[in-house]
């Protein structure tokens, strides 16, 4: 899970457009000046080696083009997490609803786009909006895994479908795709999301040329026969009164990476169903293979190793994060390494080829371990980390100390540059374990600060309780933080280095940060009025150099707008910017249009007890999207609904009316009678709110 905040969240057949103009083929191998994998090269560095745009010539830098009719297409205002692919002159991304654009590199002009007509109502499916993080080209194909599970293999002039498999083991459980495909070999492989919908995790690889399945490897064991004798090493973590009805967990949703020189594919397995772990299994194994780094044998299927970065997962610590290969000069020699920063809040650096810890240390604030012993590569587990007797709150939190957006290494620096979320998080267990279809469901109540003062869950020794996004410059040889960025408002993008000395962030203020990487100054800020969360990329045509970016602020993190952020203040318009030397000013949005007041309800139920069962039921369905009473996000405000949406409140929650949008029906785990009392809840609130800006009006 992205991150959920329990109370302060409370919470296509195709359709193209093909383009009549010649010159796009068979793509050519770019390692130079294009960006020909999801993080340029199979070691996913996300490290360009282009240098006209460089310390010195970075004031020059403007916009060379937009496209602006992702919007459109993509039904709704969502995010944009896509990293480009660019190669021979054609840039292919991807928008929400899992679209895909085909566009000229040099001047933004579509080329064809390819609509996968998912259905609205899936979004129910997924913990964290109908976000894609992008395709995978090879050969004249091009691969989009839809957020309803299928994996589409695109013809590369034209944008048709030339086969589609369905990743899916049963399209009647929770799954759902935000992450983006990745090549192995001459297979593609893609995993999925779920975990804490109630689904068991696996990653699956097909035939780039037909779509057949090669290999699927399940994560976590099942209620059924092991499929392999890795999972049947991992049951000898679980124990035998495990709730194999939440499905396990263990979800493959974004982090795969492909080492060419060893054929190994290293994937990062996300965390447990449901958590905390006594919830999960009371014999509180390791229960592997969750919250894990795997090498798995990308022609069969196998395990090599596996290192698991949090045994026993209890607080929604995934290790989906990106994982990046280098060589490193360790104790004088050098070493084959992958390196991640998962949300636990530590630093790995692991042998890729044997999985031997070399090291582990905390990049950001963290209670739960006091360290990693290097000779066992197991947590030394704090007694703040422990939540089942009572409340506490824990460093990092369900956001993690880094989430998905991938952080980069620059080989000449030496650092990585990590997009840090520092916030810690109230657990503690949930007074009582209600299972409902297709809705989150966890054990364990979850909330973000602020914290009373005082409050014994606080621990003794802690930083100050808030939340910040930051940038940090970390030494993966001396294990340190060399530089870190001035804070930001909350949730930060994804990072992109290249050989002219830089490091290129977004942010959810809006603004495109160029930074120095050996020293963090900050060398120019753009500003685009459109919140950034995507990884920048950089490529190159007819001798310049281009930087592109995704804009368009979503995810999880959408049913909820902190200070400072674009969205506050501009329309949230989804949109790619590209940038070059000489280029102009970026446009800015329009501005968020003011609500209207819209009248109060009547006709309401007012009962107590029909509105407390309300809220009840708008915690378990609603709060996840909708967001804390009174406060600003990105979807209908449900606190100053229009006549209309109140007369049809019924049918919209029930029915599905705006499943199209997004908004999907209830009606399979709702009641007339319970979806009256949530419109009751909502009036209620409405009516307060109102009465509390009145008061506050006629006092000032």
């Amino acid at each position: 899970m992205r991150w959920f905040l329990f109370f302060t969240f409370l919470f296509l057949a195709p359709a193209c457009s093909p383009s009549e103009q010649a010159g796009i083929g068979t793509p050519a191998a770019q390692p130079e000046t294009g960006w020909p994998l999801h993080g340029r090269d199979w070691r996913e560095q996300r490290h360009s080696p282009l240098t006209e745009i460089n310390t010195e010539t970075v004031s020059e830098i403007g916009l060379a083009w937009e496209y602006i009719d992702i919007l459109v297409r993509g039904r709704t205002h969502r995010g944009m997490e896509a990293s480009p692919i660019v190669i021979d002159g054609v840039m292919y991304v991807t928008g929400p609803w899992s679209v895909v654009y085909a566009l000229d590199a040099r001047t933004g002009e579509e080329l064809w786009y390819y609509d996968p007509q998912v259905e609205g109502a899936w979004i129910r499916k997924g913990c964290c909006d109908a976000v894609n993080r992008g395709v995978a080209v090879k050969d004249d194909l091009v691969f989009i895994a839809t957020l309803d599970g299928y994996l589409d293999a695109l013809d590369i002039a034209t944008g048709e479908r030339v086969w589609r498999t369905d990743t899916f083991t049963d399209r009647t459980l929770p799954y759902a795709i935000t992450g983006a495909p990745r090549l192995a070999g001459d297979l593609v492989v893609i995993g999925n999301g779920g975990a804490e919908m109630g689904v068991r995790g696996y990653v699956s690889a097909y035939e780039v040329a037909t779509g057949e399945l090669a290999w699927r490897f399940f994560t976590v064991p099942g209620p059924g026969p092991d499929e392999s004798e890795a999972i049947a090493a991992a049951r000898e973590t679980w124990g035998e009164d495990t709730r194999w009805e939440f499905g396990g967990g263990g979800t493959v949703w974004d982090s795969m990476t492909y080492d060419e020189e060893l054929g190994l594919l290293y994937v990062g397995v996300g965390n447990g169903s449901p958590w905390p772990k006594w919830a999960r299994d009371p014999s509180l194994g390791d229960n592997l293979y969750l919250s894990s780094i795997l090498a798995i044998h990308a022609e069969t299927g196998e395990l090599k190793w596996h290192y698991q970065t949090t045994p026993g997962d209890s607080w929604d610590y995934t290790a989906t994060q990106n994982i990046i290969l280098a060589e490193l000069e360790i104790d004088g020699e050098m070493r084959a390494v992958l390196m991640q920063a998962p949300k636990n809040g530590f630093f790995y650096v692991i042998d890729r080829e044997t999985g031997e810890l070399i090291s582990a240390d905390p990049y950001t604030h963290v209670t739960w371990a006091d360290g990693v012993d290097l000779e066992t590569g197991r947590p030394i587990y704090t007694e703040q980390s422990q939540y089942g007797e009572a409340a506490k709150v824990v460093w990092p939190g369900t956001p993690g100390g880094h989430n998905w957006q991938p952080m980069a290494f620059s080989p000449a620096t030496g650092l990585v540059y990590i997009p840090v979320l520092e916030m810690p998080q109230r657990f503690e267990l949930a007074a009582q374990e209600v299972v409902r279809p297709d809705t989150i469901n966890v054990s364990a109540n979850v909330r973000a600060p602020p914290f009373q003062e005082g409050d014994p869950a606080l621990g003794t020794s802690h930083p100050d309780p808030g939340m910040r996004a930051v940038l940090k410059a970390w030494d993966p040889i001396a294990r340190e933080v060399v530089w870190e960025s001035s804070s930001m408002s909350w949730w930060n993008g994804g990072v992109l280095t290249t050989a002219g000395g830089l490091v290129v962030q977004g942010g959810s203020e809006g603004v495109l940060v160029f930074y120095d990487a050996a020293t963090g100054e900050v060398l120019k800020e753009i500003e685009t009025g459109t919140g950034l969360m995507a990884p920048p990329v950089s490529y190159e045509l007819d001798g310049e150099q281009y930087i592109t970016i995704a804009a368009g602020y979503g995810g999880a993190q959408l049913a909820r707008l902190f200070p400072g952020m674009a969205a506050l203040e501009y329309e949230n318009s989804s949109r790619i910017l590209t940038f070059k030397l000489g280029g102009g000013e970026t446009p800015l949005p329009a501005p968020r249009p003011a609500e209207p007041d819209y009248p109060l309800f009547e006709g309401l139920s007012t009962d107590p007890e029909v509105i407390a069962a309300g809220l009840a039921h708008f915690r378990g369905y609603c709060g996840r999207c909708h967001g804390p009473m009174g406060a600003p996000n990105g979807y209908p405000n449900l606190w100053n609904m229009s006549p209309a949406t109140h007369e049809n409140f019924n049918s919209i929650v029930l029915n599905g009316d705006l499943a199209f949008a997004g908004m999907a029906g209830f009606g399979d785990a709702l009641s007339e009678e319970d979806a009256e009392a949530i419109h009751a809840f909502i009036g209620a609130t409405q009516a307060r709110i109102r009465a509390a800006r009145v008061t506050q009006e006629t006092s000032e």
